[in-house]
Parts: structure tokens; sequence; C-alpha cells
């Protein structure tokens, strides 16, 4: 018998109450957000050795387009844009883009978009660690980071000034705190209070959950970290459904290479009955996950997943449906071929476009960007400007991270 007031009971009043509401809050959402830009952050290895932003423009009905403006430097330790930068995170309702340079710099860099669409760098700042991941706080003012430089690794905390966007370290109380070794991803449950984290090397493995009880203390939950017979992948693939308190992970699997679970509001998992989950019955390997790329990401409302493999040799991207009830990964017949080597999956935050790189291999050794048109009865259309070339192969520049950026109206 269904316990009425329940939040967690999906037979109870209460859960069919909050679930309303969030749909009612996602739809405000949707409507207030616009695809605008997409960052591509570059690095060419060879001489002259550069690196550095390429924002494009992205217009909202037919997606991505060539236009772009740039910040690409001669490549430096001692300031932006590092020698190999590793990542850019852009915050919620933020056209900030935030740049970690990578080891020999370990910075945080900030730029911001101009409504000209103007590249302005605001904050060069050393002293972070050596953060390689990061998430933020739905309001965008807390930033959680990994830094790799203590043993074990662990996460750091930041405040970040919503309008001139300076990003300043806060580690008090129990910040930082220690998750084990190479955090490969951080998701936050801003709803519960909760900073899921996966470790992918070292001993254990598995997701690291901390459950914040007041503004400075966090505590560990459960048994740290939280395992399975399949380790996690080294994808940044962490994904996050707040309303319905599930999160997913891509482990190494060689069959069913994703993970669900279901956590209550203290942090406590439990897997999911059918987990874990296969995108096709022809899977045969995950997408690459060299500089723990993407290839996994969840649709903002929480009804899909995008994830990116391979079959027999040739790389797709397909449509997982999310039970609403269950939280099943249940593939779609939306399957749709990819390039080579596809990586850096992002979702843009109005759910109107998937994006991508890859390469075209043999054919004409080219670094490309595939985006996709998804409609909200669940189907995907290739864009009409996929794909979009941004170099050769040999000895320009290559992608390092893909981010999507949405103008919001208030």
């Amino acid at each position: 018998m269904a316990d009425l007031n329940n939040p967690s009971d999906p037979f109870s009043d209460e859960f069919v109450k909050r679930s309303i509401l969030a749909e009612f809050v996602k739809y405000l959402l949707r409507e207030k957000v616009v695809p605008d830009s997409l960052a591509l952050l570059v690095y060419k290895g060879t001489i002259p050795y550069e690196a550095g932003l390429r924002v494009y423009r992205v217009d909202p009905d037919s997606g991505l387009t060539s236009d772009f403006v740039s910040d690409v430097r001669p490549a430096v330790t001692s300031a932006f844009p590092g020698c190999q930068p590793i990542r850019i995170s852009i915050p919620p309702t933020s056209q900030d883009i935030i740049t970690f340079t990578g080891p020999a710099s370990d910075r945080v860099v900030v730029h911001k978009l101009g409504v000209d669409r103007s590249l302005t760098m605001v904050q060069d700042k050393y002293g972070f660690g050596a953060p390689s991941t990061a998430t933020f706080s739905i309001d965008g003012t807390t930033m959680y980071s990994s830094n790799t430089l203590t043993s074990p690794h662990t996460i750091n905390r930041s405040t970040r000034d919503i309008s001139s966007g300076y990003i300043s370290l806060n580690n008090t109380g129990n910040y930082p705190f220690a998750v084990g070794c190479s955090p490969s991803s951080i998701r936050t449950s801003n709803l519960d209070g909760i900073i899921f984290t996966a470790n992918s090397l070292g001993s254990p493995m598995g997701i690291y959950v901390h459950k914040k009880t007041s503004a400075d203390i966090v505590a560990p939950v459960g048994g740290n970290p939280y395992t399975q017979p399949d380790n996690p992948s080294t994808n940044n693939n962490l994904c996050i459904s707040e309303t319905d308190r599930l999160l997913y992970m891509t482990s190494t699997n060689s069959s069913n290479p994703i993970y669900g679970y279901r956590y209550d509001a203290n942090g406590n998992m439990q897997i999911l009955p059918n987990s874990p989950f296969s995108p096709d019955p022809a899977y045969t390997a995950p997408a690459p996950a060299d500089n723990n790329s993407t290839n996994m990401v969840l649709e903002p409302n929480g009804k899909y997943a995008a994830f990116l493999y391979s079959s027999g040799g040739t790389f797709y991207i397909r449509l997982l449906a999310i039970d609403a009830n269950t939280g099943n990964l249940i593939p779609t017949d939306q399957k749709l071929s990819v390039g080579n080597s596809p990586k850096h999956l992002d979702w843009d935050r109005s759910g109107k476009f998937i994006y991508l790189v890859s390469d075209t291999g043999g054919s004409t050794n080219k670094y490309q960007m595939e985006y996709f048109q998804f409609s909200q009865n669940g189907t995907l259309a290739r864009g009409v400007n996929s794909p979009i070339t941004f170099s050769n192969m040999s000895g320009e520049f290559i992608a390092k991270d893909l981010k999507s950026i949405p103008k919001y109206f208030r």
C-alpha cells in the first residue's frame, strides 16, 4: 500500500504532487532558454604552439554556424591559455566561460561573452590546485572542482560573483573533502544538498556521496565509495535527474555499460532493478574517453539520455528513454551514425540541440563539430549545417572540450 505522504514512494500523493510541480517548473525554464553559442576549447601541439577558445554562433532555429569569435594565444605556462588546457565549464544562467588551463599552469580563467559577441577575459588566477572537472550550484554562485595535487585527491569549493564572474576559493568547514584518486566527474543535487563524485583510477573506485548538513559542513554517506562489480569508466559521465532522484554512471562493462541508481534525500543509493543497461544489442565499445571526454548526457527535462558508442566499427548516437516510474533506460529507434572518435557530447540547456566533436579519418582528415536537433516528441534530426569542420587533423587544432552557451530570458 502506498505511503501517501512519502515523496520517495512513486505511488504516493506527495510523489505525484512533486512530479507535477517539477514538470511545471521545467516547462517555465524551457520557455526562457534559447540556444545562442557553442564554445570550443582548442589546442595546437605543433610549432607555433597555441591554445584557446573559439565561440561559434548558434542560430536558435537552424543551429550551429561557422561564424565565430576567438581568444587563441601562444601556449604559455604562466597564464591563459596554459600549455594544454583541459576543460571548460559554463555556469548555470550565465554566458561566462570558465577554462581550466591544465598541468604546468593550473589556472582558472574566466571569459565573458558580450552581447556584441566579444570575448573579454576578466580573471586569470592560480591557486585552485589542479582542477580538471567541475560543477556549479543551480544559481551559479558556488563551484565544486577537483584538485589532483593532493593525496588523496579532493574537491574544492569556490565562490563565484555573478556580476563580475570572478571566482575565489572558499574552503572552510569540511572543505576540501577527499574523494580517492582521479575524480572524472562531479554532479550536485541542489534539491537535497548532495555532491556525487566518480573516481575511475586507483582503489577503491566508485561513486563518492557527500551530504551537506550546513553551509560549511559535508559528511560522507554510507561506506564511501558506493561500488559495483564494474568500475566507473574514465569518461566525465555522471548524469543526474534531481526531481526524480536518479543518477546514471558509465562503466567498464563490455555489454551493459550504463549503471542506474535511485537515491533518497540523504544520499543513500540503491541500484535500479534492471541495471546495468545497454544502449544497443549490437553494442561493441564505448566512444573514446581521452581527456575524460563525455559520451552520455541527459536531456534537460530528464526524459531522455543520449549515448555515443561503437557497433561493428561504426559510431552512433542513440536516444534512450527514461522510464518515469522505474528509472530504466529504454533504447529508442532514434539511432544515427556519427564521425570517427566522437567525444565531448553536450546537450544545450534549451533541450533543442545536441553537439559533439568527431573526425573524418582517412576520407578528408578533418576535425569537425556535429549537431542534432531534438524534438520534444523524442526524435533526432541531423542539423542542417552539420558537420562544420574546424581544422585539419595534421598540424592544426584539436578539440579539448566543447560546451553550449544558451541565452536566458527572465
